[in-house]
Formats: C-alpha cells, structure tokens, sequence
C-alpha cells in the first residue's frame, strides 16, 4: 500500500502527464524531451524518474512527508524569486513600474527568440524548443530571461 508521500507524487506527476498529453505542451515542454509534440511513456518514466530523485533528498529511495513539504516550499520559494526577476527584468527604465511598451518589448523579444525558423510564425515544435532551452528543468530553479 501506498504512502502518503508516494500518493501525493503520484498525483503531482499523473496531473502534470495529463496536461501535457492533453495538449498543453506549451506548459509542460520538459515532458517532451525530443520535442516532436508528442509525450512517449518512455518520456513520462524518465520524467516520473527525475522528478522523484529530486524529491528523495536525502537518497534513500524513498519519500517521507518531510521531504514533500521541503521540496514543495522550495518550488514556491523559486517561483517567487523567479516573478521578482521576471518584473526587474520587464522594467527597462527600473521605474518600479511595467508600462505598456516595456511589456511589447518584452513580448516582442519573446516571440522572436521563439521563431527560430524566422518564418514570422511559432509553431508548437518551437515553442517546445525555446521554453525547453529557456528554462532547462524548472524543477533545477533555472529560469531564462525575458517573459514577464
């Protein structure tokens, strides 16, 4: 019988593989590691496989609460930092404030690092490409420059 721990996990990576396989690629592109716009179960594994080993802290094989709690305060912490360096970064004149064409330009830069083929056009295989590259694994606290 499972744990809590492993519930929880197997909820957190169930959810995310059904985003991805449900179309939403765009917010899940890790999943697709050869980026060809579809999710193998292989793929999956690999990622399930990962996912765990970041959660095992302390490399035992297992997941306790304590390990569930950490890593998920940890993902918070990252993502919050990551807003205040997404704004920092939209904020060209450092005012403090966003203004219109500071969130063009940086809409604008996105798009076209994303089309990579020039085309003038992003298509799903880019965009798994340019988030992939961007962001390495979010779940390393990589995080690229550019969006708001």
């Amino acid at each position: 019988m499972m744990n809590t721990a492993q519930k929880i996990l197997s909820v957190i990576v169930s959810l995310a593989a059904m985003s991805a396989i449900a179309g939403e690629g765009g917010k899940h592109p890790k999943f697709d590691l050869n980026g060809d716009g579809t999710v193998s179960t292989e793929e999956l594994s690999q990622h399930r496989q990962a996912m765990f080993a970041k959660m095992d802290s302390n490399s035992d094989g297992n997941l306790t609460r304590d390990e569930v709690a950490e890593f998920k305060a940890k993902m918070k912490a990252e993502r919050e930092a990551n807003k205040k360096d997404r704004f920092d970064r939209a904020d060209a004149n450092h005012d403090g404030k966003v203004s219109a064409q500071e969130f063009a330009a940086v809409s604008d830069e996105m798009a076209k690092r994303m089309d990579s083929n020039g085309d003038g056009n992003v298509d799903r295989r880019e965009m798994f490409k340019a988030m992939r590259d961007r962001d390495g694994d979010r779940r390393d606290g990589v995080h690229g420059s550019g969006d708001l």
